[in-house]
């Protein structure tokens, strides 16, 4: 029976590790792949939102091997701490960032206008 406890035990500690982004995994240098704006057709016209689209295309961000994230967009950098849960969420200093997804980094924006998610990859 203990084997069976210490079996099943291991099985659930490497199925949840699976799971969770590995720190070297996330480690290096990432740009936006994928831009996707999800704008209230009544509230934005299409010019702005392919606008909106290019510009987000050209966000970067780093990630240290001291868990450090610098982000740079939009003609602003931001730098803090990231870390990781079970789920493959992202948080940089607390608040959450992204997802960790078949070896990319989904993130979700919201405003009054609607919804931007995009995927960054690995350079």
């Amino acid at each position: 029976m203990k084997k069976h406890i210490l079996f099943f035990l291991g099985l659930t500690f490497a199925l949840l590790s699976a799971c969770q982004p590995k720190s070297d995994s996330l480690i290096g240098e990432w740009k936006a792949d994928k831009v996707n704006v999800h704008f209230d057709e009544n509230r934005s016209t299409p010019e702005l939102v392919k606008q909106i689209g290019e510009m987000e295309k050209q966000n970067t961000f780093s990630i240290g091997n001291d868990s450090t994230l610098v982000f740079s967009g939009l003609d602003e950098e931001k730098k803090g701490r990231i870390t990781t849960d079970a789920n493959g969420n992202i948080f940089l200093d607390g608040v959450l960032f992204g997802q960790w997804k078949d070896g990319k980094i989904v993130t979700k924006t919201t405003s009054p206008l609607g919804e931007i998610v995009i995927t960054y990859c690995k350079n």
